[in-house]
């Protein structure tokens, strides 16, 4: 999967119960208001042809359904993890990719994944041939990542490397187990997880993203995203998503 240019806003705001402080990085309330998705962008399908906002009982949410295909969108919003490690969202997942395994490029789909994007020399303008078309990308210059995914079926607490790039580590919190059709809330500490899986202090973070997809297992796959935030402290009430 190919990574991408980004442009978004963010805010920052104090939790009203555990005077934490927290940024969002979206709600999707905005977007609701606004009747199209606002802040993120992808260099892939177009975001309506995978992802639209949902409402239900007055609160907007994006839904990702996707028919054998799947981009990635994702945010830009410039921080350092030391002073925000913590992630926290919310996800549900609808249908789960038949056959999706993450480890492997002929099944590595899952109905739900959140980046974390790192700073990298890529530029998609740049890997274009003279007529226009897209040219791959060279491993060397996408960036490090990490993606928390809703798998289908590996085990919860699974870590691996992307099979489409060798910077990214893919950690399952959720898989064909988990209840379908709830919402599910998860907060990671990704600062931790970096150091554990580079072995190094993490640079600034560049974007958060969001993948749904099916197209390695020719499949469907669909499920919402909400309440995306980065946070200074964990929250008291809620436990680590893995």
């Amino acid at each position: 999967m190919t990574m991408l240019v980004l442009a978004g806003v963010t805010g920052t705001i104090m939790s009203a119960n555990e005077g934490i402080e927290v940024r969002e990085v979206d709600t999707f309330s905005s977007s609701g208001k606004l009747g199209q998705l606002d802040g993120w962008v992808s260099t892939g399908k177009d975001i309506s042809d995978c992802y639209a906002i949902g409402e239900e009982e007055d609160n907007y949410f994006l839904q990702a359904s996707v028919k054998d295909s799947g981009t990635i969108i994702a945010k830009e919003i410039h921080y350092r993890l030391e002073e925000y490690p913590i992630i926290a969202w919310r996800w549900r997942a609808l249908q789960l990719p038949e056959g999706g395994d993450e480890r492997y490029k002929c099944s590595g789909d899952s109905v739900a994944g959140i980046y974390i994007i790192f700073p990298s020399l890529f530029k998609p303008e740049r890997f274009k041939s003279r007529w226009g078309l897209k040219l791959p990308v060279p491993d060397a210059l996408k960036p490090e990542c990490i993606k928390y995914v809703w798998s289908s079926s590996l085990p919860k607490g699974t870590v691996t490397e992307s099979p489409y790039a060798s910077k990214t580590r893919i950690v399952v919190l959720q898989n064909g187990t988990s209840p379908l059709n709830q919402w599910l809330t998860e907060e990671v500490n990704v600062y931790e997880d970096y150091k554990k899986l580079f072995g190094k202090e993490p640079d600034e973070v560049r974007a958060v993203g969001i993948l749904t997809d099916a197209d390695d297992t020719s499949s469907e796959a669909m499920a919402d995203y909400d309440d995306i935030f980065i946070k200074q402290s964990p929250s008291r009430s809620l436990k680590r998503g893995s």
